[in-house]
């Protein structure tokens, strides 16, 4: 777009988690004036939150590491960087009916359940995830042979077998060694003098959430809610024609950031070809139903708790009052289950059952009487399936003039998270509005 008719544009940002509000965001800075068009009632995404016991609580987990530069700036811009609070955390890791320290090079090296060689292994593997700076050496490998390697049958076993099974499925054996480092490697990262630090908001992810939207709004951009977009209708000028409830209206650019899969069907009642409407359909991803309970005592001293047990389906516990400060003792157990699989046409019911069985195995001092409150939380696109030489299976980012698909998926091999989308949403917004010396190189 030139610049003689870039406040005249018309933009359109479906879309409003973490990534959409970004791109709001930047575009307003830039001089636009973008409507942020949201299906549900409330922004954030799968950082939304919602009424819980009394207090306000994301639907799913977060957290902040000390890598997470984007996240940052974000914060100073909007005036709340004294807002962000750090606390050294714990991880555990319960395994047959016990549970072990975990996270600490004395914690592993003492973990007597793994041969000693197959320890110090462990944390060489660990190390060796900082030193790699080219993720791409490990694009076309697969997370689970990598691992194998590295830590022998036994070792992968146990400390990996069960997140890959819990998490993915029949996935498991297909994702990339390069998602799986960048995971390791993040965490890694966040330490002071080697012990794992973590950040919140006082306010939670809302507070972020809200003064992203209160900054779009006062740069001139508008929100619509309970709005969700129908058909992407490409116009040959570029741009495209929205439909949604309310009728259609035509924009000069449209920038997506709903999950891909989600967009096929936006697409195909646009008219758009069948080919490339099925590129969208087929980026796979896992539904996740988060259990998130209140109870009258902590389950244990970490914020994180890998589980190992053939009794749950369940990767970890998250404690997250043990990180941030809230009115009682918080837990999230989350079941990652594709949501073709029968388990998850399970009621909630159900699952806050089962999540509560894992806490009481865990600590076996609690009781039917701690369980003060619970919750059960879907979304069918909570994570993606990042397969070996995944980001050549993607979509094209730009599939026409003016109008611009991505998700969570975009910045692979970085796994879902607050900061990266803020980062990717940011320069997303400057290439979509032409703004040369910020142009990144993303994915085609």
């Amino acid at each position: 777009m030139s610049s003689s008719t870039e406040r005249k544009s018309r933009i359109a940002v479906i879309g409003g988690g973490p990534m959409g509000l970004a791109v709001a965001y930047e575009l307003t800075l830039l001089g636009h004036q973008p409507i942020l068009i949201e299906a549900d009632d409330r922004l954030g995404g799968m950082a939304a939150c919602f009424e819980f016991a009394g207090m306000q609580l994301e639907r799913y987990y977060h957290f902040h590491c000390l890598s997470d530069q984007a996240f940052f700036q974000m914060l100073g811009e909007l005036n709340l960087a004294d807002q962000l609070q750090w606390r050294t955390t714990r991880m555990g890791f319960y395994l047959d009916g016990r549970l072990y320290p975990w996270g600490t090079v004395g914690s592993v090296l003492g973990f007597r359940r793994l041969p000693l060689l197959t320890r110090v292994r462990y944390l060489l593997h660990a190390a060796r995830c900082l030193t790699i700076r080219d993720w791409r050496s490990l694009d076309g490998i697969a997370a689970t042979h990598w691992l194998r390697s590295w830590l022998g049958e036994k070792g992968y076993q146990v400390l990996w077998h069960k997140l890959f099974a819990f998490k993915f499925f029949h996935y498991g054996d297909q994702i990339s060694a390069a998602w799986i480092w960048s995971r390791i490697r993040r965490l890694a990262q966040s330490r002071r003098r080697l012990r794992e630090t973590l950040g919140f908001l006082n306010g939670g992810s809302q507070q972020l959430i809200d003064a992203m939207a209160a900054a779009i709004r006062q740069g001139g951009g508008v929100i619509q809610f309970s709005t969700p977009v129908q058909a992407l209708r490409p116009l040959p000028s570029g741009g495209a024609v929205l439909s949604t409830p309310s009728g259609e209206q035509a924009f000069d650019c449209v920038i997506s950031t709903v999950p891909l899969p989600l967009l096929a069907p936006i697409l195909r009642a646009g008219g758009v070809e069948e080919s490339l409407v099925e590129r969208y359909g087929a980026v796979p991803s896992v539904a996740c139903a988060c259990v998130v309970l209140k109870t009258r005592q902590p389950v244990t001293c970490n914020f994180w708790t890998n589980v190992n047990d053939d009794r749950f389906v369940i990767p970890g516990v998250i404690e997250m009052s043990n990180l941030r400060t809230l009115a009682g003792n918080v837990s999230y157990v989350p079941f990652y289950i594709p949501a073709d699989h029968p388990d998850y046409q399970r009621p909630n019911q159900v699952f806050i059952d089962d999540a509560w069985a894992c806490l009481k195995a865990i600590n076996p001092q609690l009781s039917d009487a701690d369980l003060l409150a619970s919750h059960c939380s879907r979304y069918r696109f909570a994570q993606p399936v990042c397969g070996v030489k995944f980001q050549q299976s993607l979509p094209p980012l730009q599939p026409f003039p003016g109008v611009f698909t991505a998700d969570t998926t975009a910045y692979y091999p970085e796994d879902r998270g607050i900061s990266e989308s803020i980062d990717f949403g940011r320069k997303l917004a400057r290439r979509a509005v032409g703004v040369e010396r910020f142009q990144t190189v993303l994915h085609a």
